[in-house]
């Protein structure tokens, strides 16, 4: 990968690319809120580095193994062992706590995944 490092206003920028799809999306946002695109899109950034940064340290045995259909799956490896947290009825729940208030049911609520959750349709049938 080819990266270019500029400065601008006294501050190093690197150029990278981003999908266009993605960019639009991110664009749209920014001229929503009045924010310049670029400030938008670097406070994203940021705010995503500082989750992981937090995730880390609230939580440093659990880490995310994967997603899929509706099910996040968390491993944690103080327990050694994987907690399945899926949606049921618009409430999450933890297959290996049998709950639906646990950590692993906190660590998930700060995933990205868990917003694809509540955001997907239902099937119809």
């Amino acid at each position: 990968m080819l990266l270019y490092m500029v400065k601008r206003g006294g501050k190093e920028v690197i150029t990278v690319e981003i999908f266009k799809q993605t960019y639009d999306v991110m664009k749209s946002t920014a001229e929503k809120m009045h924010w310049n695109t670029k400030e938008y899109i670097n406070s994203v950034l940021v705010e995503a580095i500082e989750r992981d940064r937090f995730l880390q340290s609230y939580a440093p045995y659990f880490s995310k193994i994967g997603y899929q259909d509706n099910i996040l799956f968390i491993r944690d490896a103080k327990a050694g062992k994987t907690a399945e947290v899926y949606l049921k009825d618009k409430t999450l729940y933890c297959g290996l706590c049998e709950s639906k208030d646990c950590s692993h049911i906190h660590y998930a609520f700060a995933l990205p995944e868990v917003a694809k959750m509540f955001l997907k349709k239902p099937r119809q049938q």
